[in-house]
This record gives structure tokens, C-alpha cells and sequence, in this order.
């Protein structure tokens, strides 16, 4: 957790979802909790870490790790999760049982670099072909469950002691969420995603033409310039579009910027994915809007606890739309 609003009610859906699911909880915050805060979190947890927030998400996986060490040999599935995502957001889907259907040795909520990813102005020539050999491919790391056969592995415990950590977002993601995928990979696990990245077009093919142009027009657009300029280019009529380029349209726009982000409108609120990334609300307005559409919208409990959470948080957009 790194709790700048204290422990959240959102923040006790989790924890009772994944012990509503039989696993034992570990906390880790990268901020001091009040007194208050620490006692709620210790009656639920089996154990709690607070530590200096360095390292970012997995500075706090590798405390976590390597203080369960003794514990691997019997653990059959370790699941590692931040804050970063509201979830569960809906009853609809069971993340936990998702990962137990793809039957695989490391599972992702969402994985990125696995499509190829076009100039944005030339959407219509994506070609869906899924591959996870680029460099930068990786599992987001807000929700990874990692399964017996990795955590019997002599080399898991290694790759946590040697794991560099830095102060840095960009170098996180590269020594940890990349690092660790490429080391998932490179010694023969099995992995897969439950948002099934690599099906992505298909998926958005079952979707009616209403849905796909809702969903084309409510794409989060951070700081990809090419993919800005294409979604507001005046000449392109997105309810005029044919449905094969409002779906290379959405894709490119994924694979670009991550699906976890891009096109959350059609994945929460038609697919049932039960993450939702927060920091659009803080990023630009319009990010902002559209997510809070989407929590409108869910309405569940999840999804109400997130509205009151950002209501009694100021939003201070860090670059204009």
C-alpha cells in the first residue's frame, strides 16, 4: 500500500476478497499509518510491514518476499498486489479464478508489448499478431499470482536478493515488473493474462457497433502526443467509422498506451475486469471525467467507495488536456 489518504475502505474490499478466497495476507505500506489505521490493518492481516517508501510497489514485494522466504517451500500460490488499481470492482468476474482457468505457471491481470505497436496516424494498418519477445514485454504488476513451480525454483529467491531497487518509476518497471517476466520466461514458466490481451480484437468483436464507438470515443490518452492528435483530428468521424477500423482503432490505442489504462471504459464496464487503474483521475481532466464516468456507472460497492475516496481528494491534474 502506499496509503497518502490513510487505510481506505477500498482497501478493506481487497484484503477481505483475497482472504474470502483462503489466502493468508500480508501487508506491506510504504507510509506510516496512523494508530487508528494500524490497528483496523492488523486485525486483518496476518502479518504487517511498514517500511521507507523506496523502490516503488516492488520495493515492497521484495520486503514481502524475502520475509516469507522460510515459508516458500509450502506456499502453493503467492498472489502479489498493489494499490494502484480500485478493485474488485465487480461481482461479474473473480480475478482469483480466472488465473486458476488460464492453469499457468505466472499470471497477469494485463500484460504489455505483446502487440505491435503502429504509428498512430496509420491505425488502420495494425496487424493483431501477439508476441512476447519484445524487450519491453511484461505483466502489469498491480495483480500477479505466481504458482508452485516458480516458487520451488532455486533461482526465485536469487532473483529477489539481487533485485536493484531504485527511487525511479521508468527503472522499477524495468529491474522489476520487465525484469521478472523476463526471468519467468527465460526459464521455461508458463504465463498468460486474464484480460486476454492476445485476444483483444476478437474480444472487441463481439462488442455491437454502439459499444465500440462508445468506447472508441472514451479512450484515456496520457502523454501520447501521435495518439492525441489522431483522436481529435476534426476530419476523423469516429460514428462514421466501419467497425474493422473502430477496432484497430481501440487496439492501437491499447497496445500504445497499455489496456489496463486506455480503453478501461469497454473492459470494466463491458468485459467485467475488475481493476481500475486510479491514476487517471489525477492525470488531465479529461482522463479524470471518463473515469469517473465509469465508477458513475459500475455502481457497486467498490466502485461507490472509490467515488467517496476522490471526492474527498483534491484533483490536481498534472498536465492539461
Amino acid at each position: 500500500m502506499f496509503p497518502k489518504q490513510g487505510f481506505l475502505p477500498t482497501h478493506r474490499c481487497a484484503i477481505e476478497y483475497l482472504k474470502s478466497k483462503g489466502l493468508s495476507v500480508t501487508i506491506v505500506s510504504n507510509l506510516p499509518l496512523s494508530a487508528e489505521d494500524e490497528a483496523a490493518v492488523l486485525k486483518l492481516c496476518h502479518r504487517y510491514i511498514e517500511r521507507p517508501n523506496f523502490g516503488y510497489d516492488f520495493g515492497g514485494y521484495r520486503e514481502a518476499v524475502l520475509t516469507i522466504a522460510p515459508e516458500l517451500p509450502e506456499i502453493e500460490q503467492l498472489v502479489l498486489m498493489n494499490d494502484s488499481a480500485w478493485f474488485p470492482l465487480t461481482d461479474e468476474s473473480d480475478w482469483l479464478d480466472d488465473v486458476a482457468t488460464l492453469n499457468v505457471d505466472f499470471a497477469g491481470s494485463v500484460c504489455h508489448f505483446g502487440l505491435p505497436q503502429p504509428k498512430a496516424a496509420k491505425f488502420r494498418d495494425m496487424t493483431y499478431e501477439f508476441k512476447t519477445n519484445h524487450h519491453h514485454f511484461h505483466y502489469g504488476s498491480y495483480a500477479l499470482s505466481i504458482g508452485p513451480n516458480i516458487l520451488k525454483f532455486p533461482g526465485f529467491l536469487e532473483f529477489w536478493r539481487r533485485l536493484r531497487l531504485v527511487n525511479n518509476k521508468a527503472k522499477t518497471v524495468r529491474y522489476g515488473e520487465t525484469g521478472f517476466t523476463t526471468w519467468v520466461v527465460r526459464n521455461g514458466f508458463t504465463h498468460g493474462d486474464t484480460l486476454g490481451v492476445s485476444g483483444l480484437a476478437d474480444r472487441l468483436n463481439e462488442l455491437t457497433d454502439e459499444q465500440l464507438i462508445d468506447a472508441a470515443e472514451r479512450i484515456i490518452i496520457f502523454d501520447d502526443v501521435e495518439m492525441r492528435l489522431v483522436r481529435y483530428d476534426p476530419l476523423l468521424d469516429i460514428k462514421a467509422m466501419p467497425r474493422e477500423d473502430l477496432i484497430r482503432f481501440l487496439v492501437t490505442a491499447a497496445a500504445r498506451q497499455g489496456p489496463g489504462y486506455v480503453i478501461a471504459y469497454v473492459t470494466t464496464l463491458v468485459f467485467g475486469y475488475p481493476f481500475l487503474k486510479k491514476l487517471p483521475v489525477w492525470h488531465n481532466p479529461e482522463a479524470s471525467e471518463i473515469t469517473l464516468e465509469i465508477l458513475k456507472k459500475l455502481d457497486t460497492p467498490v466502485s461507490r467507495a472509490a467515488l467517496a475516496e476522490v471526492s474527498g481528494s483534491p484533483r490536481l491534474p498534472v498536465r492539461s488536456s
